[in-house]
C-alpha cells in the first residue's frame, strides 16, 4: 500500500507545502494583486505534477462505474445554491457586515476575476479530487476517502492560517471536509478528467457565491461558523447519500 498510495500522497503534499512559499515569494516579487490571483493555489498543481512525472501510468486508481450519475451531480450542484442561499439568509437575519463587493473592488475586469477564479479551482481540484481522492479510494471507502482528502485540503490552505484566529482557521477546516463529501457525491465512479471538471466546477461555483454574495466575508469566526453550518449540514446529506448502496445503484 506504501508505494503505490501512501508515498504518492506523501510526494504530493511535501511538494505542494514546498511550493506553497515560493509562490508566495513569487507573487510578492511580481507584485500581483492576491485579490485578483493568489498564485499559492497553484502548489497543488505542481504537487500533482511531480507526482505525475514520477509514477507516470503506475499510480493506482478506482475502477470507473459504467452508469449514468446524473441524479448525484444535480444533488451536488443542488447543495452548492443551497449553501449560497442559506448563507444570505443567515447573513441577513443576523444583520451581518459581509456584503457584495463595491463596484471596482474586484481589482480587475470580471472576465479577467471569472477566468483567473476557474483556473485556479482546476489547479487545485487537479490535485485533491484528480490524484488524491482517488488514490485513497482504492484502499478505504469513498467517503472515508473524501473526509480525509478534505481535511488534508483544509489544512492545505496553512496560509490561511496567518490571517485567521485559530478557531476561525478550525472552522475553515470543518467547511472543507464538507464541502469534500459534496464533491464526492457527484464525483466517485468517474474516470479522471470527469472528476476534475466537475469538482472544478462546483469548487468555482461555490467560490464565486463568497466573492459575490459575501465578499469573500471578513474572515471572523461568525462567518466561518455560519459556513461550517451550512455546509456541515448539507456535507451530512451528501455523507448519507454516499454511503445509501441502494441510491447509489438507481443513480
Amino acid at each position: 500500500m506504501a508505494r503505490r498510495v501512501i508515498l504518492p500522497i506523501l510526494v504530493f503534499l511535501v511538494a505542494s507545502a514546498i511550493a506553497s512559499p515560493l509562490l508566495g515569494l513569487l507573487q510578492d516579487r511580481t507584485g500581483l494583486d492576491p485579490n485578483v490571483l493568489r498564485l499559492t493555489v497553484f502548489s497543488t498543481a505542481v504537487g500533482a505534477g511531480l507526482v505525475g512525472l514520477i509514477w507516470r501510468r503506475r499510480l493506482a486508481y478506482p475502477p470507473t462505474i459504467p452508469r449514468s450519475r446524473g441524479r448525484s451531480l444535480a444533488a451536488s450542484v443542488a447543495m452548492c445554491l443551497l449553501a449560497g442561499l442559506a448563507m444570505w439568509l443567515l447573513a441577513r437575519a443576523q444583520d451581518a457586515p459581509w456584503r457584495p463587493p463595491a463596484a471596482g473592488s474586484l481589482g480587475a475586469p470580471l472576465v479577467v476575476v471569472l477566468v483567473v477564479q476557474l483556473l485556479g479551482a482546476a489547479a487545485e481540484e487537479v490535485g485533491w479530487r484528480g490524484l488524491i481522492q482517488p488514490l485513497l479510494e482504492t484502499r478505504l471507502a469513498a467517503w472515508q476517502a473524501a473526509l480525509i482528502t478534505g481535511a488534508l485540503f483544509g489544512a492545505g490552505h496553512f496560509y490561511l492560517a496567518f490571517g485567521l484566529s485559530p478557531a476561525a482557521f478550525a472552522l475553515f477546516i470543518v467547511s472543507a471536509i464538507a464541502i469534500s463529501l459534496i464533491l464526492a457525491l457527484a464525483t466517485v465512479g468517474r474516470g479522471w478528467l470527469g472528476r476534475v471538471a466537475i469538482a472544478t466546477a462546483l469548487h468555482f461555483l461555490i467560490n464565486m457565491q463568497t466573492l459575490f454574495l459575501f465578499a469573500d466575508g471578513d474572515g471572523s469566526v461568525r462567518y466561518f461558523a455560519d459556513l461550517a453550518a451550512v455546509f456541515g449540514v448539507l456535507g451530512l446529506v451528501a455523507l448519507w447519500a454516499t454511503t445509501r448502496p441502494r441510491i447509489a445503484a438507481e443513480d
